[in-house]
Parts: structure tokens; C-alpha cells; sequence
């Protein structure tokens, strides 16, 4: 994966784990890596606000927002994500509950 296209995941995940923080509680994010089989695991996980299970593949289509106008953003971070992880040949999924904050994980070929 060219360094730029990382660069614009972590800016995108991180953004997101900042913009979906719980009310009155200052964000924490914990970014780790990982080798496994060949690949780099990398997982950025926060305390936010979490995503209901039921929603979790929505939030990976471009434009698929859960909380509409009421929290600013275009709809299509994650969506870029997923494809420029899935054009150098890693996964992108998350582990995340409603109110319960997420971790996001992506694979990169080492």
C-alpha cells in the first residue's frame, strides 16, 4: 500500500474515532500493529460512541451515515477506506457495540 494512501486511512479512522467521541469524555485512541501471517495487522481503536452490529456494513458504502446532518462529514471516509485497503490486497472490519466505543482493524501485505 503507497505510504499516502495509509497516511489517508489512519487520518480517516482517527478523524472518526475524534468526531464520534461520547459527550463530556475526551477521546482515547489506542493504535496498534501487529505481523501476522505475511501481513500487518493494524487495529485503532477509541471510547466513542460505538455502532450497533446491525450497521456495521452500512457504514463501509459510500454515503452510508448513520447520524445524518447531525454530526458533519461527507459519508465517504469509511467507503475509501475499505477500497483503498481492499486495492492493495488487506481487509478492513471492525469489533464495535452501540455506546460501547470501536476498533477498527485492517490488514496490510508486509
Amino acid at each position: 500500500m503507497p505510504a499516502v494512501h495509509l497516511v489517508q486511512v489512519f487520518q480517516n479512522l482517527i478523524g472518526n474515532a475524534v468526531k464520534y467521541r461520547k459527550p463530556g469524555q475526551p477521546p482515547k485512541i489506542h493504535i496498534k500493529a501487529e505481523p501476522r501471517d505475511g501481513a500487518w495487522v493494524f487495529s485503532v481503536a477509541d471510547n466513542g460512541i460505538g455502532i450497533d452490529p446491525q450497521y456495521q456494513e452500512q457504514i463501509f458504502r459510500i454515503f452510508g451515515r448513520l447520524h445524518g446532518k447531525d454530526v458533519p462529514g461527507t459519508g465517504i471516509g469509511l467507503a475509501l477506506c475499505k477500497k483503498l485497503i481492499e486495492r492493495s490486497g488487506g481487509t478492513i472490519w471492525l469489533q464495535s457495540a452501540d455506546g460501547e466505543g470501536s476498533t477498527f482493524f485492517f490488514t496490510v501485505r508486509a
